[in-house]
């Protein structure tokens, strides 16, 4: 039969992905029954795969949360941090990085339409209407000013424990000098908040 294999000492076919997990133990009807060595599932019947796919199944999460954990592990330790802060470093660092990119994709929308007037004027197209078009811009150019939250969920799971650190992470983390912000004309007030999510630098590698 497709999708099955003989077990010679059941003297049944066995669903193959169930082979790793099936025993030739008894399966009792319950735990009652377990207790009392009585009624038990037929090896092949409903109740009997029911009891191996519940196996399966809890083996599965069990291996899946094991390679969560490892990977958890390998990335807090290249970050320099424990394995109760690598998730929310990630986070806040990958916002940080969406609204950089998002800050440099409007700036250069401006500067590139900056340059694009300032070669008209050396040119000597439409001095008189470029030039006013010019100063509008540079002034916009001066109030440039994008909101951190204006981009950023604030009200994202990882903001809701800001400024929190574990034990375990004060021990472990690499503290050197702060990381100073590179100034950047509209970040404003968000330049305090963008340097809690700042991640300790990386380790480097011998």
């Amino acid at each position: 039969k497709k999708g099955h294999t003989w077990s010679d000492k059941l003297g049944i076919l066995i669903p193959t992905d169930l082979i790793p997990y099936v025993t030739e133990e008894p399966i009792y009807v319950s735990k009652r029954q377990e207790k009392l060595k009585g009624k038990k599932h037929e090896p092949g019947s409903k109740g009997w795969l029911d009891a191996f796919y519940a196996r399966k199944y809890f083996q599965e999460r069990v291996d899946a949360m094991k390679l969560y954990q490892d990977g958890l592990s390998a990335r807090a330790k290249l970050w320099g941090t424990s394995t109760n802060s690598i998730e929310y470093r990630e986070r806040m660092v990958k916002d940080l990085s969406t609204f950089q990119d998002h800050y440099h994709e409007k700036i250069t929308t401006l500067t590139d339409r900056q340059l694009f007037l300032q070669d008209k004027i050396k040119q000597g197209k439409s001095v008189y209407k470029t030039n006013k078009q010019l100063v509008k811009l540079e002034k916009e150019l001066a109030q440039f000013n994008i909101k951190y939250f204006s981009v950023i969920d604030e009200f994202a799971s990882h903001y809701r424990y800001k400024g929190h650190t574990s034990d375990d992470t004060k021990e472990l983390e690499l503290r050197p000098n702060k990381r100073i912000t590179p100034p950047s004309t509209g970040i404003s007030r968000s330049h305090d908040h963008i340097k809690k999510a700042r991640s300790a630098p990386l380790i480097k590698e011998d």
